[in-house]
Order: structure tokens, then sequence, then C-alpha cells
């Protein structure tokens, strides 16, 4: 049996012995009553919280270290690069930009006509902006009052 068990049970009739005086027995004077209701009720709470202290903690599993990894040998030695004649490709050339292409020459000037007397100006129709009917109300939220 766990000794925790144990002190509840020490803790468990401390409680009932400080019972029983407190239900009166007689014979013994008023104050060695009380005295010892306080003795049995104060040893009551310490066997329990001892109990409590006693008690086997929940075993939380540690994690297990995996096992040394053996060591790597060493890599072999890498033989000396092998130098590899490349052939250049023949380079295109980049593309035209603005300032190396060739310009248009410029239109032939346009005959001067006689200005033609212009219209009566007439207001241009005005675009009615849509306007919505009505405006959304925008409720006040009531302040709470306490």
């Amino acid at each position: 049996m766990r000794l925790d068990y144990s002190l509840y049970v020490v803790a468990l009739i401390c409680f009932i012995i400080a019972g029983v005086f407190l239900a009166g027995v007689k014979g013994l004077e008023q104050t060695m009553s009380y005295v010892a209701i306080v003795i049995f009720v104060i040893l009551g709470i310490l066997f329990a919280s001892g109990g409590y202290a006693l008690r086997p903690k929940v075993a939380v599993p540690t994690p297990t270290a995996p096992p040394p990894l053996p060591p790597e040998p060493s890599p072999p030695p890498a033989p000396p690069p092998v130098e590899e004649k490349v052939e250049e490709a023949p380079v295109a050339p980049p593309p035209p930009t603005v300032e190396q292409v060739p310009s248009v020459p410029p239109l032939a000037p346009l005959e001067e006509k006689a200005p033609t007397p212009a219209p009566a100006l007439e207001e241009p129709a005005k675009v009615e902006e849509e306007k919505p009917e009505e405006k959304p109300v925008r409720r006040r939220r009531k302040k709470k009052t306490t």
C-alpha cells in the first residue's frame, strides 16, 4: 500500500474523532472539547496535505537520444579537374535601338485653307450625375447606463 493512502486514512480518522467531540461527548469539560476538536481538525488537515504531497508524480517520458551515428569515411581525393576547350559561338548583333532606327521623312506641308465661320455655339447637354434617392440613415448606438 502506498504511503499517501495511509496518510489519507489517518486524516479521515482524525476528522471522525473531531466530529465525535463536536457532537458532544458527556463527561468532558466544555473547553477541553473545543481544544480536542481544533487539535484533531488540524491533524486531519496536516495528514491530508502530507498524503497529497507524497502522491506519486506522473512520470513524463523523456525522449531518448538517438544512437550516435558511425563516423563517415572521408571521401577519396578528387582527381584534378580536366580543362576542356570551349569554342565561342558567334555573337549576334544586338537589336537596333531607337537612335539607330532610320527616321521617316516629314510629310509635305498642307495647303492653308480659308477659315470657315464657326457655327453658333450651343451649350453642350449637361450630363446629370445619378444621385441616390435617399441617403442611408446611420443610427447611433445608445450609451450603456450603469
